[in-house]
C-alpha cells in the first residue's frame, strides 16, 4: 500500500520535501513511527526493561550452559546463619512451567499432562530446571522467579518417562522408563542417543535414579551404566550389583572420605548394603528390625544424616553410622544392626519423595497417594515446621520435589501438570 500526502493537511507534516505527494507503504509507516516517537518519547525505564529483556532472550540455552561459574572458586564465602526452628518463611513465586500451563487446553492446545519428575541443573550459577511429564516431553526452563521462560522442549515418543536427571557434568540429560535402555540428550548439540539394551528381565522398570550413573531395577538388581557425558563415546551396561531382595532405595555417600565410591542400597527386608563401587562388593550390611515396608533412601550433603521412608508414611532418620564402611565379616550370614535416631510420623501414606536441601538443614517429604501430603523437617532438631504447608496451600497430589542448588527455591511438581515454585526467605536474604 502506498502512502499519499494529498488531500490531508495533517499528513503534510510527514513530508521531507514540499513537492512530495506519494511514498511507499514501508516509508510511510517509518515516518509515522518517527512522528509518534517525537511527540511521545519512550521513558528511560522502558528502554532499560526492553534492553534487559532482549539480552535475556538472546542469551538462550547455549549461553546459560557456556558460563564457567562452576569452574571458579568464590573469593569470599560468608557463613550462613542457622535456620530457625518451628517456622519457615516461604513466598510463592510464579510457577516454574506457567508459560506452558497457561496455554494448555486453550485454542485446541493439548490438555496438561502430569509431571513425573523434576531436576535442577548442577551449575551453581545457572538456575535451569527440567520437567519430564506423562506426555513424554522433557522441557527446560530458566528459573528467575518472575517469567521463567521455556528454553527447549524435547519429545521422546518411544519412552514413557518415569525418571530424568541431569548428568553430573551438566552437559546432558539422562532419561529412563519401563524399557531395557536409557536415553541421553546432549544440551549443546541437541542430539540424543540410546544406550545398549541390557538383558535379563522381560520388562525391567527403572524405579530409582542416582545421579552418578547408577540405576536400580524393579527386582534385586542395580545397574551401573558407563556414561561419561560424551555422546560420541556412547553408553552401555558396566556392571550389576545384586541384593538378596528387591531394592527400594539407594543413595550415594557424599562424605569426603567416601570419595564418590560408596553407594548405599536399601532392600525390602530393611537391610542396608554399603557398596564399594570400585570392587563392586558390599563392605557391610546393616539391618533395622523396626523398619517395616521401607521405601526410599536419601543421604544429606555430608552423609551425617540418612532418611529412609516407608509404605506407612513413617520416615526413619539415621546418623552417619549407617554408612560407616567396616570390613565385611567372614561369616556371610552375619548382618549388623542399626537403630533409627528418630522417626518422623507426620504423613500417613506411602513416602514417594524425599529430598535434602543443599546444606542438609531441611528435609522435604511427600506422598503422592493423597492431596497436599508434604512436610518440611528442620534437620538439626528433626521436627516438622508447623506453619507450612497450610490448609490453603494448593499442592495437589505431589509427584516430585527438588531444592535449587543454593536452596533459594523449592519446586513442587504435581499430577495436574504444574510445578509450584516457592522462594525460601532464609536463603534469599
Amino acid at each position: 500500500m502506498d502512502g499519499s500526502f494529498v488531500g490531508t493537511k495533517r499528513l503534510r507534516k510527514l513530508r521531507n520535501d514540499p513537492d512530495e505527494t506519494h511514498v511507499s507503504g514501508v516509508e510511510y509507516e517509518r515516518r509515522l513511527r518517527e512522528m509518534y516517537e517525537r511527540l511521545h518519547p519512550r521513558p528511560a525505564w522502558a528502554k532499560s526493561a526492553a534492553s534487559a529483556s532482549n539480552n535475556a532472550t538472546n542469551a538462550g540455552l547455549s549461553s546459560l550452559l557456556s558460563k564457567a561459574g562452576t569452574l571458579v572458586r568464590p573469593t569470599k564465602q560468608t557463613k550462613q546463619a542457622p535456620l530457625p526452628r518451628e517456622k519457615i518463611q516461604l513466598r510463592r513465586a510464579r510457577d516454574a512451567n506457567q508459560v506452558v500451563t497457561s496455554s494448555a487446553g486453550q485454542d485446541g492446545a493439548a490438555a496438561l499432562a502430569g509431571i513425573e519428575c523434576i531436576d535442577w541443573h548442577p551449575s551453581t550459577r545457572t538456575r535451569l530446571m527440567l520437567t519430564a511429564s506423562r506426555d513424554r516431553i522433557v522441557r527446560l526452563f530458566e528459573i528467575d522467579g518472575t517469567t521463567n521462560p521455556l528454553l527447549q522442549s524435547v519429545s521422546v515418543p518411544s519412552l514413557p518417562l518415569t525418571r530424568a536427571s541431569f548428568h553430573p557434568s551438566g552437559s546432558s540429560i539422562l532419561l529412563a522408563g519401563p524399557r531395557p535402555y536409557l536415553y541421553a540428550y546432549d544440551l549443546q548439540s541437541g542430539r540424543s542417543i540410546r544406550s545398549t539394551p541390557w538383558r535379563g528381565d522381560s520388562n525391567p522398570i527403572v524405579q530409582q535414579v542416582a545421579v552418578a550413573d547408577c540405576w536400580p531395577l524393579e527386582e534385586e538388581e542395580v545397574l551401573f551404566i558407563c556414561w561419561t557425558g560424551d555422546l560420541d563415546r556412547g553408553a552401555g551396561l558396566a556392571s550389576t550389583l545384586r541384593s538378596n531382595s528387591a531394592v527400594c532405595g539407594m543413595s550415594w555417600d557424599q562424605s569426603p572420605s567416601a570419595g564418590g565410591n560408596r553407594l548405599l542400597t536399601l532392600n525390602q527386608g530393611g537391610t542396608v548394603h554399603v557398596w564399594d563401587v570400585r570392587s563392586m562388593r558390599a563392605q557391610v550390611e546393616r539391618r533395622d528390625v523396626d523398619l517395616f515396608a521401607p521405601k526410599g533412601l536419601e543421604g544429606n550433603c555430608d552423609a551425617t544424616l540418612w532418611a529412609a521412608g516407608s509404605e506407612g508414611g513413617v520416615v526413619s532418620i539415621y546418623d552417619k553410622e549407617l554408612a560407616k564402611a567396616d570390613k565385611m565379616q567372614d561369616d556371610a550370614a552375619h548382618i549388623g544392626t542399626v537403630s533409627a535416631r528418630k522417626t518422623i510420623e507426620n504423613l500417613k501414606t506411602s513416602i514417594t519423595s524425599m529430598k535434602w536441601n543443599h546444606d542438609g538443614s531441611v528435609l522435604a517429604l511427600a506422598s503422592r497417594s493423597v492431596k497436599d501430603a508434604l512436610r518440611l523437617v528442620h534437620a538439626p532438631t528433626l521436627t516438622a515446621f508447623s506453619n507450612w504447608p497450610t490448609s490453603s496451600t494448593p499442592l495437589g497430589h505431589v509427584t516430585d520435589l527438588a531444592f535449587s542448588n543454593a536452596s533459594e527455591y523449592l519446586a513442587v511438581a504435581n499430577s495436574r501438570g504444574k510445578v509450584l515454585l516457592y522462594a525460601l526467605s532464609h536463603y534469599n536474604a
